[in-house]
């Protein structure tokens, strides 16, 4: 959790009153590898480092894909025989089809044997079972494949939103496996908000959707939205905290305790 002094005007509220708040960051999450299965897979490259900032889609980190490209050629090979047997087992279909429609059409004829027709029979129906086992092992192949297609991508990292590289977790030549995946935390920019302890005479001042004005010292207004007004739990309190909803990109660079900030009511 990051904090920030934060002052409001003594003319929006009382004369010669200020109150106090802070930026606050609800969330700082982990960007993992999403690899699946048993693999380890060294991590490559790191594009980013501590402090660094961030916009989602920007590439954080790239893992080996050599491992999972040689998996690829060789699933992809197996993948390609099983297509192989699927057009071996519909020419095995068709012409036990054909071999079945003959004896069907023998039927009352002194051609017909009851025996012929029996053996046709049990030849269409393996035929039909032998097409169905390729079939399933073809999409098994197939689908094995796209879950490698999948992994070489995700063996690039991105931002999953805007952020500020809070700590990394590992280091270029070590090992992500699915047990242990974490690449480094992120704090998460889009939930940054400015909270402001306001007396809960003033509470109307802040009705949910205003818009009012924000400044950090010695910088340029920037609009934020009343979004949230927190119950108070204790009777004795006569405050109330409301949260200001900002934009990341109006956030400052860099983030230290107490740092000012002016609240600004539109007319």
């Amino acid at each position: 959790m990051l904090g920030a002094a934060l002052i409001i005007e003594a003319s929006l509220l009382h004369a010669e009153e200020t109150i106090k708040g802070k930026l606050v960051a609800d969330h700082v999450g982990r960007v993992s590898s999403e690899i699946t299965g048993e693999r380890s897979i060294r991590v490559q490259d790191l594009l980013v480092r501590e402090g660094d900032r961030v916009r989602t889609g920007d590439v954080l980190a790239r893992l080996s894909a050599e491992q999972l490209t040689a998996d690829r050629a060789v699933a992809l090979g197996a993948f390609e025989e099983a297509e192989a047997l699927v057009d071996v087992a519909k020419s095995r279909l068709e012409l036990a089809e054909l071999t079945y429609n003959r004896q069907v059409g023998l039927k009352g004829s002194p051609s017909f044997r009851r025996a012929s027709f029996e053996d046709a029979e049990v030849a269409l129906r393996t035929a039909k079972s032998e097409l169905k086992s390729a079939k399933s092992s073809a999409r098994s192949r197939k689908a094995q494949v796209e879950r490698i297609e999948l992994d070489i991508r995700r063996a690039t990292i991105v931002a999953p939103y805007d952020g500020i590289v809070f700590k990394i977790l590992t280091n270029v030549g070590a090992s992500v496996t699915q047990k242990s995946p974490d690449l480094l935390e992120l704090l998460d920019l889009t939930r940054v908000e400015i909270e402001v302890e306001i007396p809960s005479r003033d509470v109307s001042n802040f009705p949910i959707g205003r818009n009012v004005f924000y400044a950090f010292d010695g910088g340029d207004k920037h609009s934020a939205k009343v979004r949230a007004i927190l119950p108070s739990l204790n009777d004795e309190n006569r405050n109330q905290v409301v949260r200001l909803q900002v934009s990341a990109h109006n956030i400052p660079l860099t983030f230290y305790n107490r740092q000012p900030v002016k609240i600004f009511l539109e007319n």
